[in-house]
């Protein structure tokens, strides 16, 4: 029986994800103030997403301090497949604000959709690693 596994990616530096973020944040921040009846709600969904992603890095952190991961079988997840993007997401983020300014609620929201669920497949992957570690120990 053939088994396939994830491969682990390297550790990003955290300074480009940290500033890509803070990017990300300042741009929405802008928007909202400069008209927050029409902009308000789709950076504060962003900002949401960016401490989501905040929080899935620091899980993903916390269990590599903890020691090696354990093998998982099956096919590599598609949002966890490229790995953490928040450089190149910034970058296009700005050039679509700068092409349609009056078009930040629905990028800004897209973009909010992408995070999170790129937050929310992390944030399952390292439930899954110490559900697989706990049942290592007990068995």
């Amino acid at each position: 029986m053939v088994e396939e596994t994830v491969s682990p990616l390297p550790a990003p530096f955290p300074g480009r994800a940290v500033l890509a973020s803070l990017a990300i944040a300042v741009l929405a921040g802008a928007f909202a103030w400069n008209a927050p009846e029409r902009n308000g709600w789709a950076a504060l969904a962003l900002g949401g997403a960016l401490v989501l992603d905040g929080l899935a890095l620091l899980a993903g952190a916390l269990l590599a301090r903890r020691g090696p991961a354990p093998r998982i079988a099956g096919l590599p997840s598609l949002v966890l497949a490229f790995g953490p993007a928040a450089g190149l997401g910034a970058v296009l983020f700005a050039v679509a604000l700068l092409l349609w300014p009056a078009g930040f609620p629905p990028v800004a929201s897209a973009l909010a959709g992408l995070i999170a669920m790129g937050a929310i497949a992390r944030l399952v992957v390292a439930w899954i690693v110490l559900r697989t570690r706990r049942e290592d120990e007990e068995g």
